[in-house]
């Protein structure tokens, strides 16, 4: 991420640059995933916000559009991990709000 983030200022200094939280999963997923749980989440979610305060660029918590109680509820998705069409909606509307608008 950080590579990235150096070569997209390179390239377009004057970029507004985001890096967005990964979504939690469903916490029937959680629980049966080593790999795809929601603890691991939070780890890496932590990661990349100390990365975009380091960068000097923007946090999107986008999880806080999709997720209740720290998980992302069952109906949400089909497989505990992706998102069914209404909640894309959510996330869509959730950058809408947070972001600037060109």
């Amino acid at each position: 991420y950080g590579e990235l983030v150096d070569a997209i200022r390179e390239s377009q200094p004057d970029a507004v640059v985001y890096l967005q939280s990964i979504l939690p999963v469903s916490a029937s997923k959680s629980a049966s995933d080593k790999v795809y749980n929601n603890p691991r989440i939070e780890t890496y979610n932590r990661l990349i916000r100390q990365l975009a305060e380091e960068k000097g660029v923007y946090y999107l918590q986008v999880a806080d559009a999709v997720q209740v109680d720290g998980v992302l509820p069952e109906e949400a998705t089909t497989d505990g991990v992706h998102l069914v069409p209404a909640y894309c909606k959510k996330w869509l509307e959730y950058l809408e709000t947070h972001t600037v608008q060109p």
